[in-house]
């Protein structure tokens, strides 16, 4: 069981080697569950203290973030997809039994400490559930089988490293890449065709151009215009601009997002930085 016991020189310390503005609670938040396994109530108050925010907002992030706890983690943390496409493909049948083989309640850590079993939001696997993370590593397809072995595993305090590689492998299961995704990428290609652009008072309006040409629309529900959007956001008045890659698989059954950062993260990374400029 990992050493819970936190003293505020220790909050203090974590807090001293991040910074005490206000913009880094969830990273201290963050480091405190990584060095102690949960957030208690006694450092939720030192780290309202320290950096300045009143408790309840402090206890606000604390509750809406599903990987920071306020009660302590078993030795092998256990969160398992509870994604609506999960549940169609067995996840509330392999969540009982596995509870039941490791003798354990949902949402309790085990009296020994060893393991902890409980539910998150959609991690991104829903083509290849129901799935699950352990202690943050992903594993999919979870069947009886498999539950059998993670379970003599965990009795055995077996480290993560240890076990079968095949467990946590992650398949792309793109069937049809079509247009956007069919073509080898050569990294840097598409800055280089925008910055050779001639005639144009700023990079961006190449970049907005093209997009308007192109009717690209955005991915989610309301298929906003890509170039609008980009526009508005570069007119705003602003001394800073930010460009934030939003990796979340809030609707149901998508996995998109998990696909694009896994096997084409040169495709995003030099798309946020044909929009920052």
């Amino acid at each position: 069981m990992v050493d819970t016991a936190m003293t505020q020189p220790s909050i203090q310390e974590i807090i001293q080697s991040l910074g005490s503005k206000a913009d880094n609670l969830l990273q201290v938040l963050c480091e405190v569950q990584h060095r102690y396994n949960f957030i208690s109530d006694a450092a939720v108050d030192d780290i309202a203290r320290e950096i300045h925010l009143p408790r309840a907002r402090v206890e606000g992030v604390v509750h809406f973030y599903g990987f920071l706890h306020k009660i302590p983690r078993g030795q092998y943390d256990i969160l398992l997809s509870d994604n609506i496409i999960d549940h169609l493909q067995g996840k509330e049948d392999i969540t009982r039994y596995l509870l039941e083989k490791l003798k354990v309640e949902l949402g309790k850590p085990r009296t020994d400490g060893r393991v902890t079993v409980d539910n998150t939001s959609c991690i991104g696997m829903s083509d290849q559930g129901p799935a699950a993370l352990v202690n943050g590593y992903t594993i999919t397809h979870l069947s009886k089988t498999r539950i059998d072995k993670m379970v003599d595993l965990i009795e055995s305090q077996t480290p993560l490293a240890d076990w079968p590689r095949k467990f946590f492998q992650v398949e792309n299961n793109i069937r049809r890449k079509q247009l956007l995704l069919k073509d080898e990428f050569e990294p840097g290609s598409a800055l280089k065709a925008v910055f050779s652009k001639k005639g144009m008072k700023r990079v961006s309006d190449a970049i907005i151009t093209e997009l308007s040409l192109s009717g690209l629309r955005g991915c989610g529900g309301a298929g906003f215009k890509t170039d609008s959007k980009w526009k508005i956001c570069a007119d705003t008045p602003s001394d800073e601009h930010y460009v934030i890659c939003n990796a979340d698989e809030g609707e149901p059954g998508t996995f998109k997002d998990r696909v694009l950062l896994q096997s084409y993260p040169d495709l995003v990374f030099e798309g946020m930085t044909l929009c920052a400029a």
